[in-house]
Protein backbone atom coordinates (compact mmCIF):
# COMPACT_ATOMS: atom_id res chain seq x y z
CA UNK A 1 0.00 0.00 0.00
CA UNK A 2 1.31 3.16 -0.83
CA UNK A 3 1.59 5.84 2.29
CA UNK A 4 -0.53 8.10 0.87
CA UNK A 5 -3.48 5.96 1.69
CA UNK A 6 -2.11 6.14 5.16
CA UNK A 7 -2.99 9.25 6.07
CA UNK A 8 -2.31 13.00 5.34
CA UNK A 9 -0.84 13.53 1.75
CA UNK A 10 2.69 14.86 2.32
CA UNK A 11 2.24 17.58 -0.46
CA UNK A 12 2.02 20.85 1.01
CA UNK A 13 1.07 22.30 -2.00
CA UNK A 14 -2.28 20.45 -4.26
CA UNK A 15 -0.55 19.08 -7.70
CA UNK A 16 -3.06 21.54 -9.97
CA UNK A 17 -3.36 20.55 -14.09
CA UNK A 18 -1.14 18.51 -14.63
CA UNK A 19 -0.40 16.79 -18.26
CA UNK A 20 1.00 13.08 -17.40
CA UNK A 21 2.53 12.69 -20.64
CA UNK A 22 5.10 15.36 -19.86
CA UNK A 23 5.79 13.49 -16.46
CA UNK A 24 6.27 10.43 -18.02
CA UNK A 25 9.12 11.19 -20.99
CA UNK A 26 10.15 14.13 -18.72
CA UNK A 27 10.97 11.84 -15.51
CA UNK A 28 8.97 14.09 -13.15
CA UNK A 29 8.23 10.96 -10.46
CA UNK A 30 10.71 11.13 -7.10
CA UNK A 31 11.57 8.01 -5.13
CA UNK A 32 10.61 8.39 -1.34
CA UNK A 33 11.20 5.78 1.08
CA UNK A 34 9.36 4.60 4.58
CA UNK A 35 10.82 2.08 6.71
CA UNK A 36 9.69 -1.32 7.81
CA UNK A 37 10.78 -2.03 11.27
CA UNK A 38 11.01 -5.13 13.54
CA UNK A 39 10.05 -4.34 17.29
CA UNK A 40 11.52 -6.96 19.28
CA UNK A 41 14.86 -6.56 17.59
CA UNK A 42 14.91 -2.91 17.03
CA UNK A 43 15.87 -2.99 13.58
CA UNK A 44 15.12 -2.06 10.19
CA UNK A 45 13.70 -4.31 8.40
CA UNK A 46 12.75 -3.13 4.60
CA UNK A 47 12.44 0.05 3.21
CA UNK A 48 9.15 0.50 1.31
CA UNK A 49 9.54 2.07 -2.20
CA UNK A 50 7.33 5.08 -2.82
CA UNK A 51 6.58 7.33 -5.87
CA UNK A 52 5.22 11.30 -6.32
CA UNK A 53 5.57 12.65 -9.11
CA UNK A 54 6.04 16.43 -9.57
CA UNK A 55 3.97 19.01 -11.32
CA UNK A 56 6.97 20.64 -13.95
CA UNK A 57 5.09 24.04 -14.19
CA UNK A 58 4.61 23.81 -9.66
CA UNK A 59 7.28 21.82 -8.45
CA UNK A 60 4.39 20.32 -6.56
CA UNK A 61 4.00 16.98 -5.65
CA UNK A 62 0.95 14.86 -6.88
CA UNK A 63 -0.11 11.92 -5.06
CA UNK A 64 0.31 8.91 -6.26
CA UNK A 65 -3.79 7.76 -6.37
CA UNK A 66 -4.19 10.86 -8.56
CA UNK A 67 -1.25 10.11 -10.70
CA UNK A 68 -2.25 6.38 -11.82
CA UNK A 69 -6.23 7.62 -11.79
CA UNK A 70 -5.07 9.96 -14.45
CA UNK A 71 -2.67 7.32 -16.44
CA UNK A 72 -5.81 4.30 -15.76
CA UNK A 73 -8.15 7.32 -17.66
CA UNK A 74 -5.62 7.59 -20.60
CA UNK A 75 -4.02 4.23 -20.45
CA UNK A 76 -0.88 5.17 -19.16
CA UNK A 77 -0.38 2.79 -16.29
CA UNK A 78 2.15 0.66 -17.75
CA UNK A 79 4.57 3.26 -18.45
CA UNK A 80 3.86 4.88 -15.64
CA UNK A 81 4.52 1.88 -13.34
CA UNK A 82 7.59 1.14 -15.24
CA UNK A 83 9.03 4.85 -15.01
CA UNK A 84 8.16 4.42 -11.02
CA UNK A 85 9.87 1.43 -10.42
CA UNK A 86 12.98 2.58 -12.38
CA UNK A 87 13.33 5.59 -10.10
CA UNK A 88 12.98 3.76 -6.74
CA UNK A 89 15.38 1.21 -7.99
CA UNK A 90 17.89 3.61 -8.71
CA UNK A 91 17.46 5.56 -5.72
CA UNK A 92 18.17 2.23 -3.77
CA UNK A 93 21.08 1.41 -5.47
CA UNK A 94 23.26 3.20 -2.81
CA UNK A 95 21.52 1.84 -0.26
CA UNK A 96 21.87 -1.41 -0.93
CA UNK A 97 25.59 -1.13 -1.79
CA UNK A 98 25.99 0.46 1.99
CA UNK A 99 23.92 -2.11 3.27
CA UNK A 100 23.80 -5.18 0.95
CA UNK A 101 21.27 -7.38 3.24
CA UNK A 102 19.16 -4.45 2.65
CA UNK A 103 15.33 -5.39 1.41
CA UNK A 104 13.44 -3.04 -1.23
CA UNK A 105 9.43 -3.27 -1.15
CA UNK A 106 7.94 -2.18 -4.33
CA UNK A 107 4.47 -1.73 -5.40
CA UNK A 108 3.44 -3.30 -8.59
CA UNK A 109 -0.26 -2.09 -10.54
CA UNK A 110 -1.24 -5.27 -11.41
CA UNK A 111 -4.14 -3.68 -13.70
CA UNK A 112 -1.39 -3.90 -16.40
CA UNK A 113 -0.49 -8.04 -15.93
CA UNK A 114 -0.60 -8.88 -19.43
CA UNK A 115 2.00 -6.17 -20.34
CA UNK A 116 3.88 -7.78 -16.40
CA UNK A 117 4.16 -11.02 -17.77
CA UNK A 118 5.22 -10.11 -21.55
CA UNK A 119 7.59 -8.15 -19.87
CA UNK A 120 8.96 -10.26 -17.10
CA UNK A 121 12.33 -11.57 -18.64
CA UNK A 122 13.34 -7.67 -18.75
CA UNK A 123 12.50 -6.87 -15.68
CA UNK A 124 14.94 -9.36 -14.03
CA UNK A 125 17.30 -7.98 -16.26
CA UNK A 126 16.32 -4.33 -15.57
CA UNK A 127 17.06 -5.54 -12.00
CA UNK A 128 20.56 -6.98 -12.38
CA UNK A 129 21.92 -4.56 -14.71
CA UNK A 130 21.01 -1.96 -11.96
CA UNK A 131 23.55 -3.67 -9.39
CA UNK A 132 20.44 -5.10 -7.52
CA UNK A 133 19.33 -8.68 -7.00
CA UNK A 134 16.16 -9.82 -7.10
CA UNK A 135 16.62 -11.55 -3.74
CA UNK A 136 16.42 -8.50 -2.17
CA UNK A 137 13.11 -7.38 -3.54
CA UNK A 138 9.96 -7.85 -2.33
CA UNK A 139 7.16 -7.46 -4.97
CA UNK A 140 4.25 -5.94 -3.52
CA UNK A 141 0.14 -6.92 -5.47
CA UNK A 142 -2.96 -6.34 -4.68
CA UNK A 143 -4.77 -9.82 -5.67
CA UNK A 144 -7.94 -7.69 -6.00
CA UNK A 145 -6.63 -6.03 -9.19
CA UNK A 146 -6.70 -9.24 -10.90
CA UNK A 147 -9.70 -11.45 -12.23
CA UNK A 148 -7.88 -14.07 -14.16
CA UNK A 149 -6.50 -16.13 -11.11
CA UNK A 150 -4.77 -18.47 -13.53
CA UNK A 151 -2.67 -15.27 -14.92
CA UNK A 152 -1.74 -14.08 -11.23
CA UNK A 153 -0.31 -17.32 -10.68
CA UNK A 154 1.57 -17.82 -13.40
CA UNK A 155 3.10 -13.92 -12.62
CA UNK A 156 3.91 -15.33 -9.09
CA UNK A 157 5.95 -18.55 -10.21
CA UNK A 158 7.54 -16.44 -12.95
CA UNK A 159 8.92 -13.82 -10.72
CA UNK A 160 9.61 -16.44 -7.69
CA UNK A 161 11.84 -18.87 -10.18
CA UNK A 162 13.63 -15.22 -10.84
CA UNK A 163 14.27 -14.78 -7.03
CA UNK A 164 11.74 -12.30 -6.04
CA UNK A 165 10.02 -12.31 -3.15
CA UNK A 166 5.78 -12.09 -3.21
CA UNK A 167 4.10 -9.40 -0.47
CA UNK A 168 0.43 -9.65 -0.40
CA UNK A 169 -0.69 -6.60 0.44
CA UNK A 170 -4.02 -4.78 1.87
CA UNK A 171 -4.73 -8.03 3.78
CA UNK A 172 -7.85 -7.64 5.41
CA UNK A 173 -9.21 -5.18 3.35
CA UNK A 174 -12.96 -5.10 2.05
CA UNK A 175 -11.85 -6.79 -1.14
CA UNK A 176 -9.30 -9.36 0.33
CA UNK A 177 -9.80 -12.85 0.05
CA UNK A 178 -7.91 -14.88 1.85
CA UNK A 179 -8.00 -18.08 -0.27
CA UNK A 180 -5.85 -16.50 -2.58
CA UNK A 181 -3.35 -17.22 0.39
CA UNK A 182 -3.15 -20.72 -0.77
CA UNK A 183 -2.62 -19.97 -4.13
CA UNK A 184 -0.16 -16.93 -3.99
CA UNK A 185 1.49 -18.62 -0.83
CA UNK A 186 3.35 -15.45 -0.23
CA UNK A 187 6.81 -14.33 1.38
CA UNK A 188 4.84 -11.66 3.08
CA UNK A 189 1.66 -10.35 4.19
CA UNK A 190 0.58 -6.79 5.05
CA UNK A 191 -2.26 -6.15 6.92
CA UNK A 192 -4.10 -3.65 5.93
CA UNK A 193 -4.57 -0.42 7.79
CA UNK A 194 -8.13 -1.03 8.91
CA UNK A 195 -6.88 -3.71 11.02
CA UNK A 196 -4.67 -1.68 12.85
CA UNK A 197 -6.09 1.66 13.54
CA UNK A 198 -7.43 2.16 17.26
CA UNK A 199 -7.09 -2.16 17.41
CA UNK A 200 -6.20 -1.53 21.15
CA UNK A 201 -9.82 -0.67 21.72
CA UNK A 202 -11.35 -3.01 19.31
CA UNK A 203 -11.55 -6.69 20.13
CA UNK A 204 -12.60 -8.26 17.31
CA UNK A 205 -9.80 -6.62 15.18
CA UNK A 206 -7.44 -7.87 17.84
CA UNK A 207 -8.69 -11.41 17.44
CA UNK A 208 -8.73 -11.45 13.38
CA UNK A 209 -5.04 -10.15 13.67
CA UNK A 210 -4.54 -13.03 16.52
CA UNK A 211 -5.54 -15.45 13.62
CA UNK A 212 -3.32 -14.26 11.08
CA UNK A 213 -0.72 -14.21 13.04
CA UNK A 214 -1.25 -17.85 13.80
CA UNK A 215 -1.80 -18.69 10.30
CA UNK A 216 1.67 -16.93 9.13
CA UNK A 217 3.78 -18.60 11.92
CA UNK A 218 2.48 -21.57 10.42
CA UNK A 219 2.85 -21.02 6.76
CA UNK A 220 5.91 -19.42 7.44
CA UNK A 221 5.08 -16.53 6.28
CA UNK A 222 6.24 -12.76 7.52
CA UNK A 223 3.55 -10.35 9.02
CA UNK A 224 3.79 -6.54 8.24
CA UNK A 225 1.38 -4.30 10.27
CA UNK A 226 0.50 -0.97 7.84
CA UNK A 227 -0.43 2.26 9.15
CA UNK A 228 0.48 2.13 12.52
CA UNK A 229 -0.20 5.89 13.69
CA UNK A 230 0.39 5.71 17.37
CA UNK A 231 2.24 3.99 20.46
CA UNK A 232 -1.13 2.54 21.79
CA UNK A 233 -1.58 0.93 18.07
CA UNK A 234 1.97 -0.69 18.18
CA UNK A 235 1.95 -1.75 22.09
CA UNK A 236 -0.52 -3.50 21.18
CA UNK A 237 0.52 -5.40 17.99
CA UNK A 238 3.78 -6.14 19.88
CA UNK A 239 1.31 -7.99 22.92
CA UNK A 240 -0.15 -10.19 19.77
CA UNK A 241 3.22 -10.77 18.57
CA UNK A 242 3.47 -8.86 15.53
CA UNK A 243 6.47 -7.73 15.48
CA UNK A 244 7.03 -6.00 11.85
CA UNK A 245 5.39 -2.64 11.73
CA UNK A 246 5.61 0.62 9.05
CA UNK A 247 3.70 3.32 9.73
CA UNK A 248 3.57 7.68 10.47
CA UNK A 249 4.24 6.98 14.59
CA UNK A 250 7.69 5.92 13.65
CA UNK A 251 8.45 7.66 10.08
CA UNK A 252 6.99 9.01 7.44
CA UNK A 253 8.04 8.40 3.56
CA UNK A 254 11.36 10.37 2.96
CA UNK A 255 13.66 11.50 0.27
CA UNK A 256 16.68 9.36 0.24
CA UNK A 257 18.86 12.00 1.03
CA UNK A 258 16.66 12.80 3.77
CA UNK A 259 16.37 9.28 5.18
CA UNK A 260 16.60 9.86 9.11
CA UNK A 261 16.31 6.50 11.42
CA UNK A 262 17.27 8.10 14.77
CA UNK A 263 13.61 9.33 15.33
CA UNK A 264 12.18 6.06 14.84
CA UNK A 265 14.78 3.90 16.86
CA UNK A 266 14.21 6.41 19.68
CA UNK A 267 10.46 5.52 19.68
CA UNK A 268 11.41 1.92 19.43
CA UNK A 269 13.18 2.03 22.82
CA UNK A 270 10.39 4.38 24.31
CA UNK A 271 7.97 1.60 23.28
CA UNK A 272 10.26 -1.36 24.45
CA UNK A 273 9.93 0.28 28.26
CA UNK A 274 6.22 0.88 27.86
CA UNK A 275 5.65 -2.45 26.30
CA UNK A 276 7.62 -4.41 29.30
CA UNK A 277 6.11 -2.31 32.13
CA UNK A 278 2.52 -3.39 31.20
CA UNK A 279 3.92 -6.95 30.36
CA UNK A 280 4.90 -7.41 34.04
CA UNK A 281 1.82 -5.56 35.26
CA UNK A 282 -0.42 -8.26 33.00
CA UNK A 283 2.29 -11.64 34.09
CA UNK A 284 1.50 -10.07 37.72
CA UNK A 285 -2.40 -9.81 37.51
CA UNK A 286 -2.53 -13.29 35.67
CA UNK A 287 -0.46 -14.75 38.27
CA UNK A 288 -3.43 -12.81 41.07
CA UNK A 289 -6.34 -13.47 39.23
CA UNK A 290 -5.71 -17.72 38.88
CA UNK A 291 -4.30 -18.18 42.42
CA UNK A 292 -8.11 -16.36 43.80
CA UNK A 293 -9.28 -18.78 41.11
CA UNK A 294 -7.73 -21.47 42.51
CA UNK A 295 -8.71 -20.64 46.40
CA UNK A 296 -12.46 -20.38 45.14
CA UNK A 297 -11.72 -24.04 43.43
CA UNK A 298 -10.49 -25.45 46.50
CA UNK A 299 -13.02 -23.22 48.62
CA UNK A 300 -16.16 -24.68 46.45
CA UNK A 301 -14.67 -27.98 46.20
CA UNK A 302 -14.59 -28.23 49.99
CA UNK A 303 -17.76 -27.20 50.01
CA UNK A 304 -19.66 -29.70 47.41
CA UNK A 305 -17.53 -32.24 48.82
CA UNK A 306 -19.52 -32.54 51.87
CA UNK A 307 -22.73 -31.82 50.80
CA UNK A 308 -25.29 -34.59 48.79
CA UNK A 309 -24.74 -34.40 44.52
CA UNK A 310 -28.43 -33.42 44.67
CA UNK A 311 -27.63 -30.04 46.70
CA UNK A 312 -24.68 -28.73 43.85
CA UNK A 313 -27.10 -26.07 42.51
CA UNK A 314 -28.19 -24.41 45.53
CA UNK A 315 -24.56 -24.30 46.32
CA UNK A 316 -22.96 -23.11 43.05
CA UNK A 317 -25.57 -20.47 43.06
CA UNK A 318 -24.48 -19.08 46.32
CA UNK A 319 -21.47 -18.75 45.31
CA UNK A 320 -21.04 -17.58 41.43
CA UNK A 321 -22.42 -13.87 42.53
CA UNK A 322 -19.47 -13.17 44.27
CA UNK A 323 -17.29 -13.48 40.59
CA UNK A 324 -18.10 -11.94 38.29
CA UNK A 325 -16.06 -13.14 35.68
CA UNK A 326 -17.02 -16.32 35.88
CA UNK A 327 -19.60 -17.01 33.31
CA UNK A 328 -20.38 -20.83 34.78
CA UNK A 329 -19.90 -23.31 37.49
CA UNK A 330 -20.69 -27.20 36.45
CA UNK A 331 -19.78 -30.34 37.92
CA UNK A 332 -18.79 -33.64 35.95
CA UNK A 333 -18.51 -36.95 36.99
CA UNK A 334 -15.56 -38.77 36.68
CA UNK A 335 -16.97 -40.44 33.45
CA UNK A 336 -17.25 -36.88 31.90
CA UNK A 337 -20.82 -36.55 32.87
CA UNK A 338 -22.09 -33.32 33.92
CA UNK A 339 -23.98 -34.15 37.39
CA UNK A 340 -25.10 -30.39 37.71
CA UNK A 341 -27.13 -27.69 35.63
CA UNK A 342 -25.11 -24.60 34.42
CA UNK A 343 -25.18 -22.17 36.84
CA UNK A 344 -24.51 -19.12 35.49
CA UNK A 345 -23.85 -15.46 36.35
CA UNK A 346 -26.60 -13.17 35.22
CA UNK A 347 -23.65 -10.57 34.78
CA UNK A 348 -22.45 -12.24 32.40
CA UNK A 349 -25.45 -13.43 30.52
CA UNK A 350 -25.36 -13.50 26.57
CA UNK A 351 -26.92 -11.29 24.01
CA UNK A 352 -26.46 -13.74 21.48
CA UNK A 353 -28.75 -16.04 19.12
CA UNK A 354 -30.08 -18.33 22.09
CA UNK A 355 -30.57 -21.08 19.86
CA UNK A 356 -26.94 -21.29 19.33
CA UNK A 357 -25.69 -19.96 22.36
CA UNK A 358 -27.22 -21.04 25.26
CA UNK A 359 -26.18 -23.47 28.80
CA UNK A 360 -25.24 -27.22 28.56
CA UNK A 361 -27.86 -28.82 30.95
CA UNK A 362 -27.56 -31.81 33.66
CA UNK A 363 -26.90 -34.83 31.83
CA UNK A 364 -24.17 -33.40 29.06
CA UNK A 365 -21.47 -35.67 27.90
CA UNK A 366 -18.16 -33.91 28.29
CA UNK A 367 -15.84 -36.52 27.12
CA UNK A 368 -14.77 -34.69 24.38
CA UNK A 369 -13.49 -31.65 25.69
CA UNK A 370 -10.53 -30.97 26.79
CA UNK A 371 -10.85 -29.83 30.44
CA UNK A 372 -12.04 -33.62 30.82
CA UNK A 373 -9.93 -35.64 28.46
CA UNK A 374 -6.69 -34.12 30.08
CA UNK A 375 -7.65 -34.85 33.78
CA UNK A 376 -8.13 -38.68 31.92
CA UNK A 377 -5.03 -38.79 29.97
CA UNK A 378 -3.48 -38.57 33.58
CA UNK A 379 -5.76 -40.92 35.03
CA UNK A 380 -7.11 -38.03 36.92
CA UNK A 381 -4.47 -37.64 38.63
CA UNK A 382 -3.70 -34.14 37.46
CA UNK A 383 -5.70 -32.53 39.91
CA UNK A 384 -6.48 -29.23 37.95
CA UNK A 385 -6.13 -27.86 34.22
CA UNK A 386 -6.52 -24.62 32.16
CA UNK A 387 -7.52 -24.78 28.63
CA UNK A 388 -6.97 -22.14 25.82
CA UNK A 389 -9.22 -19.33 25.46
CA UNK A 390 -12.01 -20.67 23.30
CA UNK A 391 -15.65 -19.80 22.01
CA UNK A 392 -18.02 -20.59 24.89
CA UNK A 393 -21.05 -22.24 23.13
CA UNK A 394 -23.04 -21.33 26.54
CA UNK A 395 -22.59 -17.36 26.35
CA UNK A 396 -20.55 -16.59 22.87
CA UNK A 397 -18.03 -14.95 24.77
CA UNK A 398 -14.32 -16.24 24.65
CA UNK A 399 -13.84 -18.24 27.60
CA UNK A 400 -11.13 -20.47 29.36
CA UNK A 401 -12.11 -23.15 31.69
CA UNK A 402 -10.37 -24.14 34.88
CA UNK A 403 -11.32 -27.30 36.22
CA UNK A 404 -10.26 -28.94 39.32
CA UNK A 405 -10.72 -32.76 40.35
CA UNK A 406 -11.99 -33.54 43.94
CA UNK A 407 -12.77 -36.46 46.44
CA UNK A 408 -16.38 -36.35 47.54
CA UNK A 409 -17.39 -37.61 50.85
CA UNK A 410 -19.93 -40.50 48.80
CA UNK A 411 -16.52 -42.19 47.95
CA UNK A 412 -16.88 -40.56 44.05
CA UNK A 413 -14.96 -38.35 42.59
CA UNK A 414 -16.40 -35.37 40.76
CA UNK A 415 -14.84 -32.50 38.21
CA UNK A 416 -15.66 -28.62 39.38
CA UNK A 417 -15.29 -26.45 36.12
CA UNK A 418 -15.11 -22.64 35.98
CA UNK A 419 -15.80 -20.86 32.38
CA UNK A 420 -13.77 -17.24 32.90
CA UNK A 421 -14.63 -14.83 30.45
CA UNK A 422 -11.19 -13.93 28.83
CA UNK A 423 -12.36 -9.84 28.18
CA UNK A 424 -12.90 -9.58 32.06
CA UNK A 425 -9.35 -10.74 32.70
CA UNK A 426 -8.13 -8.63 29.71
CA UNK A 427 -9.52 -5.83 31.07
CA UNK A 428 -8.56 -6.61 34.47
CA UNK A 429 -5.07 -6.45 33.66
Amino acid sequence: MDAMEQGTPIAATGPGHFNLREIIEGEWVEAYFQPILSLKRRSLVAMEGLSRGVNPLTRSLIPPAELFRQAAMQDLSAQLDSLCRRKIMDAFRPLFAHSPESILSINLDLSTLDEELADSDRFCRQVREMGLKPENIALEIIESQVEDLQELQRFVQIYCSCGFLIALDDVGAGHSNLNRVSLIKPDILKLDRYLVQDIQKDFYKQEVVKSLVSLGRRLGTLLIAEGVETQEEAVCLLEMDLDNVQGYYFARPQKPSQLEMDSAFAKMDGLGDTFKQKFLRRIGAKKNNMQRYYATLLEIQMDLSRIAPVEFDERLGEMIGFFPSVECFYVLDETGMQVSESVCNCLGKSNRNPVVFRQAPRGTDHTMKDYYYFLLEAGLNKTSYVTDPYLSMSSGHSCVTLSSLFNHSNGNRYILCLDINTQFLKDKA
